[in-house]
């Protein structure tokens, strides 16, 4: 499979499935109130800063709309929340997943599909047995223990947004982050491979529950685009959701791909005249 651009074709396939962006680099750190553009050839988020900041917050203050608004306010802050399932897998289309086994007490999340319970395997957290159909590239996203961080809906937080036009203006919000300790991420053409996540030492209900244990991938693909890392001390950020915002919070609309649909290998597809609705003020 040759892409010329890796990492847009798999955010891309990704952001098709899920209407969220999936991070090519899961260790950089995107956080909640960031705020920038997507970087046209490669897919990846362009941070130019954060509404939580202390130079946004100096930035405010200099704002002609006079307001009494303290982001550092706790009703204001990004809400944190544990997902209930152990893992979350997305797949792009052309993906069928055709065997999940995880340890005891652990359910499975995959994205089209409802969370079901499998049986147990002792030494095994996941296992993930991934049929592609061969024609097209396809890409697959695994998380082990995701978590969510999200923007409060509190409608502050829109007056605070429409008081910085000269900042804000044409930029793309972050409204969610999905963080975990393990993550593994593939774009491949492959007919069939399995992905198990193992956990190092046994794994006991109690480590399930959360408690810490160490985990390593392990793949049968033989060729493909893979990424992965594992530390239960880490936080990956794999999967983000961009904003354009609108007058009101519950109207904010999903930010589409810049880039025309692409082809099997990555590249835009000339003839296309795409109509694209901002919305912002």
């Amino acid at each position: 499979m040759k892409t010329k651009y890796e990492s847009r074709k798999f955010i891309d396939l990704i952001q098709r499935a899920t209407s969220k962006w999936a991070n090519w680099d899961p260790p950089r750190k995107i956080t909640v109130g960031d705020y920038g553009t997507i970087i046209n050839e490669t897919g990846e988020f362009d941070w130019e800063g954060n509404i939580y900041s202390p130079h946004f917050k100096e930035q405010l203050k200099s704002s002609k709309y006079k307001f009494n608004i303290d982001l550092a306010d706790a009703a204001l802050r990004p809400n944190e929340q544990e997902a209930g399932d152990d893992h979350f897998i997305v797949k792009s289309w052309g993906v069928t997943a055709k065997e999940a086994k995880t340890s005891a007490d652990c359910l499975v999340h995959i994205s089209d599909c409802a969370a079901v319970p499998v049986p147990g395997v002792v030494n095994v957290a996941l296992k993930l047995d991934l049929q592609f159909d061969g024609n097209k590239p396809a890409a697959v996203l695994v998380m082990h223990k995701p978590r969510y961080s999200s923007l409060p809906h509190d409608e502050r937080i829109i007056r605070v947004l429409k008081s910085m036009p000269g900042v804000l203006k044409g930029k793309y919000i972050v409204t969610e982050v999905i963080s975990c300790a393990a993550y593994m991420m593939h774009l491949s053409d492959q007919k069939q491979f399995s992905v198990p996540l193992k956990a190092v030492g046994p794994v006991t209900p109690a480590i399930n529950a959360g408690g810490a244990a160490s985990f390593a991938w392990s793949s049968e693909a033989a060729y493909g685009l893979s990424r992965q890392g594992c530390d239960p001390a880490a936080k990956y950020i794999p999967l983000y959701r961009l904003k354009m915002p609108c007058p009101k919070f519950w109207e904010w609309e999903d930010v589409d791909p810049p880039w025309n649909p692409l082809d099997n290998e990555g590249e835009e597809h000339e003839l296309y005249d795409a109509v694209r609705y901002r919305c912002f003020y």
